[in-house]
């Protein structure tokens, strides 16, 4: 019998945990490739093998089992050394060790979108997540105590968690839970449960032998001056099983998070399957109309994109729009923030390399992201701040439609659109020595320029009462809409940070607002300071302010070069010479 086999009871127990605090499915396995335990499909599974029970074939498993490495599968599906007969999407894997002797690993799966979303977001903390419930493994597996290490998982738990006993005293809880509830654990601990929660499910729980989970629940406070605690609330009941006596129930474990959190997090899985259609660009203006039209007709082909246009303008929502509305909208989408990214790890990240290709490098390697891409499509935005390093590369897998990862030799060919994004003047960075022409020529097969917010100023109420909508629901108020004087307000403001800075100022105005309009008062500062300055100024200053405005939006829509200006003083019907006085009077700066 394996190590883990023996304490095979200790280990269904851990793998509920680690579900009951992550939320994803988990499988834990033996060193023979049998599953030990495991959680939803893999529940059923316990006793059965993975990969066959073959050491040897080549799958993931059986390498961590030989090689004693963790591994992060980020595309399942795609991934050549992965047995996904279960329709896998992602997974991260943890060998256990006893003794440097490997004696199992833990598998935890992601199935849906939305769990392989969160998985590759917070990879880097599962896995250390992980590797703790390996060393609790091993530690009990060498009949070693587990407590403190048990008290280190609860205690950093963003759940707040209590344990109480088969007639309801609580006789442990985590910080969290300490917060949430608003009373210190010493106060806590020894209470019964209906002190802190009257008429609780969970005393139901305990006396029918039914947990339950994710159970909306609120409790009123003591007093009219304590806060209402409203929660989600999961509950695991703790048996005790004897030969005499059967499945007894001695108390249970209770998860809770603040509904506003679960809120938040549903909202933000669910923006971004709305994101997925061109119904989300937002307005009625010629301009979006056009911009919509145009989007719909390249969106089946396969044609490089360039999106262009001022920050917040929504860049990369009409990617994700394309996308979807492609022949490639079942395949991947990989988004990659290129100014996000430091561009020593740029590079690494979009092509992958393979083990031990420099110091610190996972030994097993990594897949980048024009590999997960692979038949789908990949997003650059801020296409405009690669180094020109990254530009060469980049411009080989745009005319060759293949890589090569850092440090290694293989030529991988890959089947990916790309679509890349920018709020700077590439063509100027051309002149400027920035960019490479013959990249700026690649990427900008079809251009696509998204229009500012004051350039079409007639959508603004659309997306005012949008975002309304949007933050009364995030933030649970209920206002009807504006008052006039602050539509007005909002309606003539420039919006230089265009739909980012509306968001955000409707975002402010609904946490200040405390009646069933927004008025002028609960609007930004920011923007009242710029209605006022305008006020008080004189008709000469307000003119040439108007006239900076037009001149700039010119400028931002033509190009800054010599060329440009050129353009831009004939469009406005006035001599080069006198463009370039007023740029200079006006203190218009690129």
């Amino acid at each position: 019998m394996s190590h883990l086999r023996a304490i095979q009871h200790t280990v269904q127990e851990i793998a509920e945990a680690i579900t009951a605090a992550i939320g994803m499915e988990v499988e834990i396995i033996d060193e023979k490739l049998r599953i030990v335990a495991g959680t939803g499909r893999y529940e059923e599974k316990v006793g059965q093998m993975e990969e066959e029970g073959n050491l040897d074939s080549g799958y993931i498993y059986s390498h961590i089992l030989k090689k004693g490495t963790e591994y992060i599968v980020e595309d399942a599906q795609s991934n050549p050394f992965y047995h996904a007969v279960e329709n896998e999407l992602a997974e991260v894997c943890c060998p256990i060790k006893l003794d440097r002797q490997i004696v199992g690993l833990i598998g935890m799966v992601a199935f849906t979108k939305e769990q392989q979303m969160v998985m590759l977001h917070n990879k880097d903390n599962l896995l250390v997540f992980l590797r703790r419930m390996a060393d609790l493994l091993s530690s009990k597996i060498a009949e070693s105590k587990i407590s403190d290490e048990l008290k280190i998982i609860v205690e950093t738990s963003r759940d707040g968690i209590v344990v109480v006993d088969k007639q309801g005293v609580i006789t442990l809880c985590n910080h969290s839970a300490e917060q949430l509830i608003n009373m210190n654990r010493d106060k806590l601990i020894g209470q019964h449960l209906h002190t802190v929660w009257p008429d609780s499910p969970v005393l139901t729980a305990l006396q029918t032998g039914e947990g339950y989970a994710d159970r909306e629940e609120f409790y009123k406070g003591k007093s009219s001056k304590s806060k209402a605690m409203h929660f989600f609330t999961t509950v695991n009941l703790i048996f005790n099983r004897t030969e005499e006596d059967g499945k007894q129930v001695t108390g249970a474990v209770v998860y809770f998070r603040d509904i506003a959190d679960v809120r938040k997090m549903v909202y933000e899985i669910t923006e971004n399957k709305e994101y997925y259609s061109f119904q989300e660009i937002l307005g009625t203006s010629n301009k979006v109309k056009e911009l919509k039209r145009q989007a719909k007709k390249i969106a089946p082909s396969n044609s490089t994109v360039l999106i262009t246009g001022a920050s917040g303008t929504g860049k990369g929502l009409l990617a994700k729009a394309i996308h979807y509305a492609s022949p490639r909208k079942n395949k991947s989408l990989i988004m990659v923030n290129c100014a996000a990214i430091p561009d020593t790890l740029l590079e690494s990240e979009l092509f992958g390399y393979e083990g031990g290709a420099f110091t610190g490098a996972n030994k097993s390697g990594k897949v980048g992201k024009f590999e997960l891409a692979h038949e789908g499509t990949i997003f650059l935005d801020e296409i405009g701040d690669m180094s020109l390093h990254l530009q060469v590369k980049l411009l080989h897998v745009l005319q060759h439609r293949e890589i090569e990862r850092v440090g290694g030799t293989r030529v991988l060919p890959i089947d990916v659109r790309v679509i890349a994004a920018t709020n700077r003047d590439l063509e100027q960075m051309m002149q400027d020595g920035e960019f490479r022409e013959d990249l700026y020529f690649r990427l900008n097969v079809i251009p696509i320029k998204i229009p500012s917010l004051f350039e079409r100023k007639e959508d603004i109420p659309l997306l005012l009462h949008h975002a309304l909508q949007k933050y009364n629901d995030l933030i649970g108020k209920q206002i009807r809409g504006f008052e006039q004087e602050a539509m007005e307000l909002l309606v003539s403001y420039q919006w230089p940070g265009n739909i980012r800075e509306l968001e955000n100022a409707v975002e402010y105005a609904v946490n200040i607002e405390t009646n069933d309009l927004i008025s002028k008062q609960s609007i930004p500062g920011r923007i009242l300071r710029s209605h006022k300055g305008l006020e008080s100024t004189s008709l000469k200053k307000q003119l040439e302010a108007y006239e900076k405005q037009i001149i700039t939006k010119h400028l931002q829509e033509n190009g800054y070069s010599v060329q440009d200006k050129r353009k831009v003083a004939a469009m406005l019907g006035i001599s080069e010479s006198t463009l370039y006085r007023r740029i200079r009077e006006l203190g218009i700066v690129k």
